[in-house]
């Protein structure tokens, strides 16, 4: 749970410090104030990505050279630690965990788990086969061991081959590669495999709750033909391997695919349709994190109001308030979210222009 929160030269924000309640939190303001800029600060601290954009340099505020980002986090057992995080225009610049400095994101990601529900929720369902990826992998990360190292071989495979048919290297300084791709491939599309398995019902319960939608059925491509072995493929796309530069077959070309009986949902959906489904899919995955897994997650949820209509967004704000997780909500009024209107337990916070109130 987040206990602290310190920004400083982060976006609009010149310095603030947020010390959000162990339920749900509401921030309202204007738009442009700094609301989702909060949202993106918390976000980037769990995961080194922000959900905004990929110009990570304007993350740094207009006339500073750095950004510096602190927190205080409650662990399973009750312990406080505190991790910060520092940025120029270029790269981080700085990682620690409890004084240490870290070498990677992956402590700060399993200390402080974190989705995002927010404007661009609809990419898992129409942007391009990385974001389904992502949201796969996400899940796997917070419910499965072995994943990471999986996944940490796979793109070490991968980068060794693509930089050896890059030079063109001989068949034989490959093979090793290759077969490396081939294993952590299977062992990942076994994992994905199962996360999917388990995902089903919960997304199957979470439409029933919001209706109007069709059932959705998910489908994994593996990212090779699923009846032919991947390390004959790689072998016998060596050539084609070489003038591309790069590997073409492997978990990371994994496609999740949404049908319905009338075809892709990207096809057959309008567009209010697949933003519904972007949030079921979030929700479903919260589920299996959170009531089969005994997992936990800090759920940030960015101006809902003007993405869905009051019918979904009452909801959607159900289904989260079940999951009994820390939450921060921004909207542009209190009144803009009926759900919470009423609701004497939301800790409630207001940005203007940069400057964070309770």
């Amino acid at each position: 749970m987040l206990q602290r929160l310190q920004l400083t030269a982060f976006r609009n924000y010149t310095h603030a410090e947020f010390q959000p309640g162990p339920g749900i939190n509401l921030l309202t303001g204007d738009n442009g104030s700094g609301k989702s800029s909060l949202l993106e600060a918390i976000y980037l601290l769990g995961s080194g990505r922000s959900f905004r954009s990929s110009r990570m340099q304007r993350l740094v505020r207009e006339g500073d050279q750095e950004t510096v980002l602190y927190a205080e986090v409650l662990g399973d057992r009750a312990e406080v630690h505190r991790l910060g995080m520092s940025r120029t225009r270029q790269a981080f610049s700085g990682l620690k965990l409890d004084g240490n400095n870290l070498k990677g994101l992956s402590e700060l990601a399993h200390l402080l788990p974190v989705q995002v529900f927010h404007p661009g929720t609809v990419e898992v369902v129409e942007g391009p086969s990385s974001a389904r990826r992502r949201f796969l992998d996400w899940g796997l990360f917070h419910v499965e061991q072995s994943f990471l190292q999986e996944w940490r071989g796979l793109n070490t495979a991968l980068l060794q081959r693509n930089r050896l048919l890059r030079t063109g290297a001989a068949a034989r300084e490959i093979s090793p590669w290759s077969q490396q791709v081939a294993r952590a491939s299977d062992r990942i599309n076994q994992l994905r495999s199962g996360y999917l398995l388990a995902l089903r019902p919960h997304l199957e319960g979470v439409l029933a709750h919001m209706g109007e939608l069709p059932d959705v059925a998910l489908t994994l491509y593996p990212g090779w033909a699923e009846d032919e072995d991947l390390l004959a493929l790689l072998d016998a796309d060596l050539a084609r391997d070489r003038e591309r530069g790069h590997t073409t077959r492997g978990a990371h070309r994994a496609e999740l695919r949404m049908t319905t009986g009338a075809g892709p949902v990207r096809d057959v959906f309008s567009r209010g349709q697949l933003k519904t489904l972007g949030y079921a899919l979030l929700l479903a995955q919260l589920n299996l994190l959170i009531k089969d897994r005994d997992g936990r997650c800090l759920i940030l949820v960015d101006d809902l109001a003007s993405e869905l209509d009051q019918v979904h967004c009452a909801a959607v704000l159900e289904a989260l308030r079940a999951l009994k997780q820390q939450m921060i909500i921004t909207a542009l009024s209190r009144e803009a979210l009926p759900g919470l209107a009423d609701d004497q337990d939301v800790n409630m916070f207001h940005v203007e222009h940069g400057v964070l109130t309770p």
